[in-house]
């Protein structure tokens, strides 16, 4: 087996702020209790495709927990049909296109999150660059698809494209 960049540390620009955001997104999600195998069960943080974060994940992932769920960081390359996921990093890929990617985890409650090089119009959030800083949008119907509540309170914070899209 391959070292990989988690393994050696290292990440590429920007990721840490972004791994930072995919922890502070957990608490205003709720997921169905039939999203895990019980009460105290992991919850999956996975990547899909390339890891751009290194340990910036790792770090930020460890001693985190979702409720009462410790948070468990899964790369994958390829995501699977039916990946046991509860977040999905969706990251370039040589072997997948983001859209093959959400058709894996399609009609499990995940919370998908495509980075901002990514076309991924089926994602629940998407990380964007507006006016020079990182922020997201969100696509509320995706996480209803999904099964998955958002809060009020994330919703607030979902940035609006000055493009006149959605």
């Amino acid at each position: 087996m391959q070292a990989s960049a988690a393994q050696a540390g290292e990440h590429e620009p920007g990721y840490a702020l972004k791994a930072g955001y995919l922890a502070k997104f957990t608490p205003f999600v709720d997921w169905p209790d039939a999203a895990f195998e019980g009460p105290t069960s992991p919850f999956h943080l996975c990547i899909g495709g390339h890891d751009p974060f290194g340990g910036a994940i790792d770090r930020v992932a460890g001693g985190l927990r979702v409720g009462e769920h410790p948070v468990v960081v899964i790369r994958l390359s390829p995501v699977a049909k039916g990946a046991d996921c509860h977040l999905l990093f969706l990251s370039a890929s040589r072997r997948q296109t983001p859209q093959q990617m959400l058709a894996a985890v399609a009609g499990r409650p995940v919370l998908t999150v495509a980075d901002e090089t990514l076309d991924a119009p089926g994602a629940v959030v998407q990380f964007v660059t507006l006016e020079s800083r990182l922020r997201f949008t969100i696509r509320a119907d995706m996480a209803q698809v999904a099964g998955l509540t958002l809060s009020s309170k994330l919703l607030a914070l979902s940035a609006q494209p000055r493009d006149g899209g959605r």
